[in-house]
């Protein structure tokens, strides 16, 4: 325990003195945060496609929501679904409609899952369904059946996002800059490992009365802590200063960032194993991270189509499904799922450093 808690000691110590660590991984996020965040507002998300949104709708057929929504100006902006309540959320939840449009009497809701996919649909399906219970609207529907306007039912119109909330454009913003920020953070995993296992130093560390695992142990400590505090650094920043709502499952928000930092970390150790080299890891290992955020839509929402499904299942994608289901409400087997997933693919990766890392440093 001494050995490792020396260890531990000597890289945590290390990485907060480290200009590049503090700088790079603490620092700059709070700068790109403050440079942003005043032109974050509100919750706009691009969305290139403009094919009819599937949306699911509990109202009768005949009724005159139904009527309204099949007639011919209006159905061709809507794939619509005739279903139950029930039903017509388990559609959302899974992706299957990107809105669903409820009928209680005169009351009218427009349930939706946040998280930016189908965006824009969602958005036209809201202005459509407000539309509803304007003078205009009812006039033309009247005029489309061959009939006389004679008003249609007042009907008050709600946006009810999944879990009672709809995330700002900062929210989106936070979420995804510190799942990225978090995969850098490996770095320091990478720094700690490479300097104190491999080349000259390396040679001299090993040398030193401290047991194998106990060297391992207390370096991977030092780097794991050192990159969540970073994280937290911008976590409670974000929310402090910006507001950005962060629910009330903290704790598994909190887990899901801390699966991240394992699996950065991993991911950074076993390519200083491989590559042995400082500058090819790090060149290595920011383009995986860019590859990452990329096909996440950490940085732009244009359409992957088929390979949607596969890149569903990058690091970066994992942790945003479980985050935005945590804060926003989304399908919970698919959140705990995605969970799992982030964790067996950091300790796939732990596996094969330590396999690797015993015959090279044998």
């Amino acid at each position: 325990m001494r050995g490792f808690l020396a260890t531990f000691r000597m890289g945590f110590k290390y990485l907060w003195t480290s200009p590049v660590s503090v700088v790079i991984l603490t620092v700059f996020p709070i700068v790109l945060i403050l440079v942003l965040g005043n032109a974050l507002s509100a919750h706009i998300v691009p969305e290139t496609s403009l094919d009819p949104a599937p949306v699911a709708v509990v109202a009768g057929q005949d009724g005159p929501l139904g009527v309204f929504l099949q007639s011919e100006e209006i159905a061709r902006f809507f794939e619509l679904q005739f279903t139950g309540e029930e039903q017509a959320r388990a559609m959302v939840e899974s992706g299957e409609a990107c809105a669903a449009v409820i009928e209680h009497e005169a009351d009218i809701s427009v349930i939706r899952l946040p998280g930016g996919v189908n965006s824009l649909s969602t958005e036209i399906t809201l202005s459509i369904i407000d539309s509803y219970k304007s003078i205009g609207a009812a006039a033309a529907i009247a005029a489309m059946r061959g009939g006389e306007f004679t008003g249609l039912p007042e009907a008050t119109v709600k946006d009810v996002p999944l879990g009672k909330r709809i995330p700002g454009a900062m929210d989106y913003y936070a979420v995804t800059m510190l799942v990225m920020i978090l995969l850098y953070t490996g770095m320091n995993g990478m720094d700690l490992f490479g300097k104190s296992l491999l080349g000259d130093t390396g040679s001299r560390v090993r040398l030193a009365p401290v047991s194998g695992p106990a060297l391992v142990g207390g370096l991977l400590a030092a780097s794991t802590v050192t990159s969540y505090l970073q994280g937290m650094v911008t976590f409670v920043f974000s929310g402090v200063v910006y507001g950005v709502y962060w629910g009330e499952r903290i704790p598994l928000v909190l887990l899901t960032l801390f699966a991240v930092v394992l699996f950065s970390q991993a991911l950074c150790i076993l390519l200083v194993v491989l590559l042995r080299r400082y500058g090819p890891v790090m060149g290595a290992a920011q383009a995986l991270f860019f590859v990452m955020t990329f096909v996440s839509k950490g940085y732009s929402k244009l359409p992957f189509g088929p390979a949607e499904k596969i890149f569903a299942y990058a690091p970066n994608a994992l942790a945003h499904t479980v985050i935005f289901g945590a804060v926003y409400g989304g399908n919970e087997s698919k959140m705990m799922f995605s969970l799992g997933l982030l964790f067996a693919l950091g300790a796939v990766l732990f596996t094969l450093a330590f396999i690797l890392g015993r015959r090279r440093l044998a």
